[in-house]
């Protein structure tokens, strides 16, 4: 086929005619470099060799930093319960005993989460700081110490607060650093930000925070990925490509992220304008937020690339002068992990222009010399873009259908799957033999030149939209088109076949590097980060490489059209099989439910609820002699909540009801101000508080904490959607200040929270094997409900 591309006689054949043994050799070489580099591309997104705890004391050691990782995650700790004081204590401890002067940060957060609802509690942020030599700002390293009540949270975020320790002792074995270093162990992070928030509110070390540098996790494994940064990036990413050790990091990957509804402690830290790096591994979905998240589970290479980063970072950082680390956004990216790229992002436009104007002047002398024709350039651009609809909707609708029929083990809101890696790969197959497929007959209408060409015109309009809309993806179409161009002007300018075919094989291989080295990992990590819930896009990755590749597969195909269709086919097929043969329930793969139980004190009404999709062997268990329901829960969630759950009436477990008290109630200029002892007579650590009435708050506060409820914050009269949910609540209760619009009568909703379900006749006894507690849409948990008219 490539040699059509220079041939007029053969430009009808399509054909490479019966090989040489060069050219045989020719196309194994390409074959073998394309598939090694695509292998590359997914192996270097391993993280580093883990440190034995015999590693010398100026490096960093996961070995060292896992013998104190089993101190903090012995049992779950959220915030409020014993655990977590434990863990807080554990904390003070070894920042003592490194010579450190450690304070606790004792008090009440409140924080918007979405469209008036509100997060408080009250927090206990860890804090300690080793001091510099000639501080120009400090360096601040950030890790959550509480966790999730259904796990005892080894990655999320175990794993950043032993690499913040082993940090420490590293960094007093060695030179004292010019800069203050700030360690901060925030509290309530699971919760809705609270440690993070009350850090920049009220603690005076906040303004003197030259660079945050935070550390999270979404998983179990994978390398530690630098995923986000603050604005005005430039000398934060120069300063990270000189001192980072390998490093991955791209600019897409903060693109994508602010596309997702998730937040880290660096969404406070960026709010106050700090300038600051956010760090995590995210392989492994299938076991964050549940009992999966032990120490056994963490693989410790990622706990080393965590820990290398702080290190390295602290040590660079620590040195520098941070009064001013601002600079114009820049575009960056890795090569496999060993060096950053970056350069400023006032190049995009200016690097966009040039790329346009080098590939229009290509295709003007195609055109010229007649190598492209219009109706070419046609079915090469419609041929991608068929591809392009084609096989991700054929892969997303074949995901949708295998979990139409099949309970695949480990899926559950965000999309993984205990054995996602073997349909992944199944997917990638299934999409190379619709592609090439479809390639096969569009081939017949076009030369390979005109495929190629109407290929790249669409990454030409994918460049546009990049620099113009979203300039940190710009990156790739940029350099890819401008790699691709060379091998372009060989094909539509040549009169004819080069002398040797080994050289045009040569300048293929060169223009196919930089697409392999570059987007292979991103459709990795990008398959990683957004699992195979969106597979599709994934998938339109995976197609627009092959768009690139064109020229290649043609040359190593030898004209033969149904061998790399039939062998992905094949393996699309076997490795299908193999992951749903492997995708059932079992020890090694459990099931995660729920389960609640709930009791309205003001009618007496009890349930057994599930938000599960159906009953297993441990649920049906409470609902054994019940008349199944299923509807929302408004009682005990938000007035406007139409989340379904499956629920039985049962016999009342005798439980005190939460309380208010008013403490004052004024009505004056049309409306009426509040104040209420909120308590839980049972010592709860959670308590919520919903408004039932369709009336406004515009402003309230909890224990003195003032918040002001504007139309940003989503409060919906109508939808009455304002609430406040309050964490480890102390003894005494909360009060709330309450400024509402109407000075009409309004009915206020408590409900308090405590983990764990209630010992009942009905209670369903200790979960079999195979099965364990999820957090989505809520742990294991007893909730009391009473409604209060004022």
């Amino acid at each position: 086929m490539v040699t059509q591309a220079y041939t007029e006689a053969q430009s009808r054949t399509r054909s490479l005619g019966t090989p040489s043994v060069p050219q045989t050799l020719i196309r194994i070489g390409m074959g073998l470099t394309i598939a090694f580099f695509s292998f590359l591309g997914v192996y270097r997104q391993h993280p580093p060799a883990a440190a034995p705890a015999s590693s010398p004391p100026t490096e960093f050691s996961a070995g060292r930093a896992l013998q104190q990782l089993a101190e903090i995650c012995e049992q779950p700790h959220p915030i409020g319960s014993l655990a977590h004081a434990k863990v807080r204590d554990y904390l003070l401890k070894e920042l003592t005993a490194q010579g450190l002067n450690p304070e606790v940060q004792t008090t009440t957060a409140v924080n918007p989460v979405w469209k008036g609802e509100f997060r408080a509690g009250t927090v206990e942020n860890v804090i300690a700081k080793l001091p510099g030599t000639a501080n120009s700002k400090a360096v601040m390293l950030v890790g959550h110490y509480d966790s999730v009540p259904s796990g005892v949270g080894a990655s999320d975020d175990g794993a950043a607060v032993v690499a913040l320790l082993e940090t420490l002792r590293a960094l007093r074995s060695g030179p004292a650093l010019k800069n203050d270093v700030i360690f901060l162990f925030t509290d309530g992070e699971e919760a809705g930000l609270l440690g993070a928030n009350a850090f920049v509110s009220e603690h005076p070390w906040a303004k003197d925070v030259g660079v945050v540098l935070n550390f999270e996790a979404r998983g179990n494994s994978g390398p530690t990925l630098m995923f986000e940064t603050s604005n005005q990036n430039g000398w934060l990413i120069r300063e990270f490509a000189r001192s980072a050790p390998h490093p991955l990091a791209h600019s897409l990957a903060y693109e994508v992220y602010r596309l997702l509804p998730n937040d880290t402690d660096l969404t406070v830290f960026k709010r106050a304008s700090l300038p600051g790096l956010n760090f995590a591994f995210i392989n492994g979905l299938t076991r964050y937020h549940t009992q999966l998240d032990n120490i056994n589970e963490l693989d410790p290479r990622s706990l080393q690339h965590h820990g290398s980063y702080a290190l390295a970072l602290a040590r660079h950082f620590g040195n520098v002068d941070l009064r001013n680390p601002r600079e114009p956004t820049a575009i960056y990216f890795d090569l496999l992990g060993s060096t950053l790229i970056h350069y400023s992002g006032a190049w995009v436009l200016p690097l966009t222009v040039v790329t346009t104007l080098a590939f229009a002047g290509l295709l003007f002398l195609g055109l010229r010399r007649k190598r492209l024709t219009i109706s070419g350039l046609a079915w090469g651009f419609v041929a991608l873009l068929s591809s392009l609809i084609v096989a991700p909707a054929i892969v997303t609708l074949l995901w949708n259908l295998i979990l139409r029929f099949k309970d695949v083990a480990g899926v559950r809101g965000q999309g993984e799957a205990y054995q996602s890696n073997l349909y992944f790969i199944s997917f990638v197959a299934l999409s190379l033999a619709v592609t090439s497929t479809l390639y096969i007959f569009f081939r017949r209408k076009a030369s390979i030149q005109d495929l190629t060409t109407g290929a790249l015109l669409i990454w030409l309009i994918i460049l546009w939209v990049a620099s113009l809309l979203v300039p940190g993806a710009s990156y790739l179409p940029t350099w890819l088109l401008l790699f691709s161009l060379p091998a372009l002007a060989c094909m539509v300018l040549a009169k004819e076949a080069p002398a040797s075919s080994l050289k045009f094989a040569g300048l293929l291989i060169l223009s196919a590097l930089p697409a392999l080295i570059l987007l292979v990992p991103v459709i990795y990590q990008t398959y990683v980060g957004l699992t195979l819930r969106i597979i599709g896009g994934v998938i339109v990755l995976l197609v627009l490489l092959l768009g690139l590749l064109i020229a290649h597969l043609t040359l190593i195909s030898a004209g033969r059209k149904w061998p790399l269709p039939g062998a992905m086919s094949m393996i699309f097929l076997g490795f299908l099989g193999a992951a749903i043969f492997a995708s059932d329930y079992d020890a090694q793969q459990p099931k995660m439910d729920t389960m609640m139980y709930g009791l309205d004190a003001a009618t007496g009404k009890s349930i057994w609820a599930t938000g599960d999709g159906r009953a297993d062997e441990w649920t049906a268990r409470f609902f054994r002699g019940g008349k199944i329901q299923v509807g929302p829960l408004r009682e005990f969630f938000a007035a406007n909540s139409t989340r379904p759950f499956a629920f039985v009436t049962t016999a009342t477990v005798p439980l005190a009801a939460p309380n208010i008290t008013v403490l004052d109630d004024t009505k004056a200029d049309g409306g009426r101000s509040m104040r209420l002892r909120i308590t839980s007579a049972r010592d709860a650590p959670v308590i919520a508080v919903y408004l039932d009435s369709a009336t406004a708050v515009r402003e309230f506060a909890v224990n003195g904490k003032s918040v002001q409820v504007t139309p940003a914050s989503g409060f919906n009269e109508v939808n009455n959607s304002w609430s406040v949910r309050y964490y480890n609540l102390p003894p005494e209760g909360i009060e709330l200040a309450m400024e509402i619009k109407s000075p009409a009568a309004i009915k206020l909703r408590v409900v308090d929270q405590s983990y764990g379900l209630p010992q009942s006749d009905n209670a369903g006894g200790p979960r079999p094997s195979g099965l364990i507690p999820s957090s989505y849409p809520f742990n294991d948990s007893t909730l009391v409900s009473k409604s209060f008219v004022f």
